[in-house]
């Protein structure tokens, strides 16, 4: 009976030492975008800080511009010079933030584990959303 004590106390001491080595799980249940800098000029909406959200997405800015053209149904142009999107339509802060919300849930955030250390791949005609954290690979929908 005492070996199987010294036994749990080793297992203890060991686990103990683990926790102490393992850093501690950074919490990311909130990832902040930018909020958007929007400006209605006629019958436009300039988004000025377009180039620093998709940096923070760490998606290219041609796909969000995609994305946010299509979920719009608008055309628009990207100026990768100054950073800005143009779109050919008056929408407000608060629909572009939300289709910015639906675009890191489907295009950013792992489903399996939910981080949001991912890259998008493209194959064939199939887009693909591969965890860098896990190795999680999910198709995700065109755009």
């Amino acid at each position: 009976m005492s070996g199987v004590r010294e036994k749990l106390r080793d297992y203890e001491y060991l686990l103990q030492r683990l926790y102490e080595k393992v850093p501690p799980k950074s919490s990311e249940d909130v990832y902040e975008i930018p909020e958007p800098a929007v400006i209605r000029i006629g019958s436009q909406t300039v988004i000025r800080n377009f180039r620093e959200i998709a940096e923070k997405l760490n998606r290219d800015p041609q796909l969000l511009a995609r994305f946010l053209q299509k979920e719009l149904a608008t055309g628009g142009s990207y100026d990768p010079n100054s950073g800005q999107l143009v779109l050919n339509i008056k929408v407000s802060r608060k629909v572009i933030k939300q289709f910015l919300n639906v675009f890191l849930n489907t295009y950013v955030r792992c489903p399996t584990c939910g981080s949001y250390h991912t890259r998008l791949e493209r194959r064939g005609r199939t887009w693909v959303l591969v965890c860098l954290a896990c190795g999680a690979e999910q198709p995700v929908p065109p755009f």
